[in-house]
């Protein structure tokens, strides 16, 4: 079974190459983030076109910024839209049920300036994992989180080969609680199956790009019951390297293959 994450960073830019790439890769199940959009339409016109590639899509939307959507080859059924207690930053999670898991993709806050919002979301998303918690049932939570969780994740703010920790993203307490979701039982698959391999999923411009400087901040976890079906993860580089050189900035999809 092969699942995926990708911050698509604006659907109707992304969606010839997001439906190539389905067609190419044919995931199983699929998180979306930033897909920007509020329109009915467009978001009717794409599920039409990824039901033809034999996807069910569901979306959590709003006009412009944000927005999240989870496509899956088996029938989705939506649990909740956005996290309970922190509408007013948007529309960033998404959790559904289908073939038998629970699929969670969420686009966590960045925020260059204060820590304080983005740190009470993703307190607020881990109480709310908490509520949902059932080991036995394997459920995976995905998406773009904004955090790289290690030095080796850190590519870019390291002046004097040291990471910069006043950087959004590698603050102290960002990490702190990068720690406590996953001592809370949830496993960063990629680094599971790649336990020194240094590898990115986002690179600011393309100039970092071909430097291969770049943040692991697309991540997927997953329970104990999917991280004992974990085969292997890797960064999908392939779109980003065939774009033109100097487009070649941006998210990559993070794919992730289980038994």
């Amino acid at each position: 079974m092969r699942i995926a994450t990708w911050n698509v960073n604006g659907l109707n830019k992304r969606r010839k190459e997001l439906v190539g790439w389905l067609r190419e890769n044919q995931p199983a199940v699929v998180g979306l983030q930033e897909i920007r959009t509020g329109s009915a339409r467009v978001l009717h016109d794409f599920r039409d076109e990824v039901a033809k590639q034999g996807y069910y899509a569901e979306f959590h939307e709003q006009p412009r910024w944000n927005g999240v959507a989870i496509l899956s080859k088996y029938p989705i059924g939506v649990i909740q839209k956005g996290l309970p207690g922190q509408e007013e930053l948007g529309a960033r999670l998404l959790t559904a049920s289908t073939a038998g898991w629970s699929f969670t993709t969420v686009c966590v806050p960045f925020r260059a300036g204060k820590a304080g919002p983005k740190l009470r979301w993703f307190d607020s998303l881990r109480e709310y994992l908490r509520k949902r918690e059932d080991s036995a049932s394997p459920a995976v939570l995905c998406g773009d989180f904004n955090i790289a969780p290690e030095p080796i994740d850190n590519g870019v703010h390291e002046p004097n080969g040291r990471p910069d920790k006043s950087r959004p993203g590698y603050r102290k307490k960002e990490q702190s609680r990068m720690r406590s979701l996953q001592e809370s039982g949830w496993f960063d698959l990629v680094r599971e199956a790649n336990p020194d391999v240094r590898m990115f999923s986002y690179w600011n411009s393309a100039a970092l790009y071909c430097q291969d400087k770049g943040l692991r901040i697309d991540l997927v976890f997953g329970n104990q019951a999917v991280l004992d079906r974990l085969q292997s993860a890797e960064t999908d580089r392939t779109l980003l390297d065939q774009r033109n050189r100097g487009k070649r900035s941006d998210h990559a999809p993070v794919i992730v293959e289980l038994s």
